[in-house]
């Protein structure tokens, strides 16, 4: 299993905290101090992916619940459908790109901390803004940060080019991914599925 280099901290602390319980005589203990090792280890997997083939698909940018579909208009995308996607505790938190595409803006946003599975309350959380151009259209993605998820993490650069399904960046801890379709793409997703980043095609250009 592919664990991501960000959690090496996180992981690092969590053995300490084991090995210390673990001289204890206390069964109980030696038991708690190995569950939160296992679980951040488990929180930082990146698992590896088959990302579907065709220049009129769109990938679903992070593991999760789709939360909401909404048509809706954005400033340089236009005309667009909104997919919210929420990456629970247990989701893998590694983000990929959505199309083949070249990243014409990067922008750190700060905000509040509300749940990340809350609605409109999220329009104010903190986020990441990254802007991807094709020759099809302005899309967007937005990694949001979370009541628990407060670190995001992105690994793009303006002028740099991605491919469908090339991870992005991660956020920590629990969090939503939003990803603006720009017309002439068709939603294929509905409130309710579970998607995976870099594997589930949420749109088809119509």
């Amino acid at each position: 299993m592919n664990i991501r280099k960000e959690g090496y901290p996180f992981i690092g602390v969590a053995a300490l905290l084991a090995a210390l319980l673990f001289r204890t005589r206390a069964f109980a203990l030696r038991v708690l101090g190995i569950l939160p090792l296992l679980f951040v280890t488990w929180f930082f997997r990146d698992p590896d992916r088959v990302t579907p083939s065709g220049d009129d698909l769109v990938i679903s940018p992070a593991d999760g619940t789709v939360l909401d579909v909404v048509e809706t208009e954005e400033d340089r995308v236009g005309p667009c459908s909104k997919v919210s996607i929420f990456m629970s505790v247990f989701s893998v938190h590694v983000n990929r790109s959505p199309v083949k595409a070249t990243v014409q803006e990067v922008r750190y946003r700060p905000g509040t901390f509300h749940v990340a599975s809350m609605g409109k309350k999220t329009d104010d959380n903190e986020r990441m803004i990254i802007y991807l151009s094709t020759d099809r259209g302005m899309f967007r993605v937005d990694q949001i940060a979370g009541l628990v998820a407060r670190r995001i993490v992105c690994w793009l650069t303006a002028g740099q080019a991605v491919e469908p399904g090339e991870k992005i960046g991660l956020i920590r801890f629990g969090s939503r991914v939003e990803c603006w379709l720009p017309r002439g793409f068709v939603v294929t997703c509905k409130r309710g599925d579970k998607v995976c980043a870099g594997q589930t095609v949420i749109g088809r250009l119509q």
